[in-house]
């Protein structure tokens, strides 16, 4: 059993009240500590769970974990203040909205903090079939991602995470265009009325040693179908196009699609859920969480439960303040 507290009530923190109702075998919410009392009130009215208006109070309950969900602007002073008391924290990102507050927030950095930022989209069943693509060597060495599927520092952490370029800073700049687009859907659910808003896209070429990446994203992706997202990563043997690889092989391309497999498909009657995904006859990803009704972004997001369990228990890393502080710095420098 994963114990966790969360610390404030944006829309991320409900990801973890999700997670842990749907496998209350694995996860347990201790209670959530939400300094607005209106918020309080509709928390209390969509989950069973213990409410607090201290911290105190939350840190007085059973955990192994406090999970910090608070806005990007408190996100370093919440850690800070969680570490003093000798709590571990799972933290959202991004450590720091500025190069000056990551400067500062690192001058205080103990080394006897146990802190791990919830960088989820490592974890994501597609981006970590991917990834097994890239280690089984099928495109060759990596050279390119072109990435259009998230923003920022999460766009960062993903282009590291394919690219394999570690630690290091790349060089980069960067320039914005308008797109103008019928919004029809927001994190509340569809609109009751459709507007025409003018969403910045965000275009971002990052050079690194030997290796390139080139980032183009609106916000309006995450919401919409008519914006659609996009992952290219080349190598010297081939190239994937979102779920398309194509290679070289004995000399001649060839192609194969990545197959997802689920549950509740057909004539299946097991629940809806992602089981895996394979591709040339092999198991590329297998989904830890088989039984209930979990998006790929709760997936991921479980995913960073479980692996802080284990660094809590091992004290190996999964995703170091280093590693999200990195991600932010890319992104605020160019």
């Amino acid at each position: 059993m994963i114990k966790y507290g969360i610390v404030g009530a944006g829309w991320r923190s409900e990801f973890y009240l999700r997670i842990a109702a749907l496998m209350p075998e694995t996860f347990k919410v201790s209670g959530i500590y939400i300094r607005n009392k209106q918020k309080r009130e509709e928390f209390s009215e969509k989950y069973n769970i213990p409410i607090f208006d201290t911290l105190g109070k939350l840190l007085q309950t059973d955990y192994n974990f406090i999970v910090s969900c608070v806005s990007k602007t408190d996100i370093c002073d919440t850690v800070k203040e969680l570490c003093s008391k000798n709590v571990p924290v799972l933290t959202e990102t991004p450590v720091g909205t500025s190069l000056d507050e990551i400067d500062d927030f690192f001058s205080e950095i103990k080394p006897d903090w146990r802190v791990q930022a919830a960088e989820q989209f490592h974890f994501q069943p597609r981006n970590a079939a991917i990834k097994s693509i890239i280690e089984n060597g099928f495109l060759g060495e990596i050279q390119q991602v072109q990435l259009s599927c998230c923003h920022d520092y999460h766009a960062a952490s993903l282009i590291r995470f394919f690219l394999g370029t570690g630690d290091e800073m790349p060089e980069g700049f960067s320039f914005t265009l308008q797109d103008t687009v019928m919004r029809y859907n927001s994190r509340e659910g569809l609109l009751k009325k459709m507007q025409t808003v003018c969403s910045d896209e965000k275009f971002v070429i990052l050079k690194f040693k030997n290796k390139t990446a080139v980032y183009d994203f609106s916000y309006e992706q995450y919401f919409s179908d008519i914006r659609s997202s996009r992952i290219l990563i080349r190598g010297t043997n081939g190239e994937i196009f979102n779920d398309r690889c194509t290679y070289l092989k004995n000399g001649f391309p060839h192609s194969f699609e990545l197959k997802r497999n689920s549950y509740g498909v057909n004539e299946n009657l097991d629940g809806f859920t992602l089981v895996s995904i394979t591709a040339e006859g092999k198991v590329l990803y297998e989904n830890p969480f088989k039984n209930p009704r979990l998006s790929d972004e709760e997936i991921a997001i479980a995913a960073c439960l479980l692996n802080m369990k284990k660094y809590l228990e091992t004290g190996i890393p999964f995703y170091s303040l280093n590693d999200a502080a990195l991600d932010s710095k890319i992104f605020l420098s160019v």
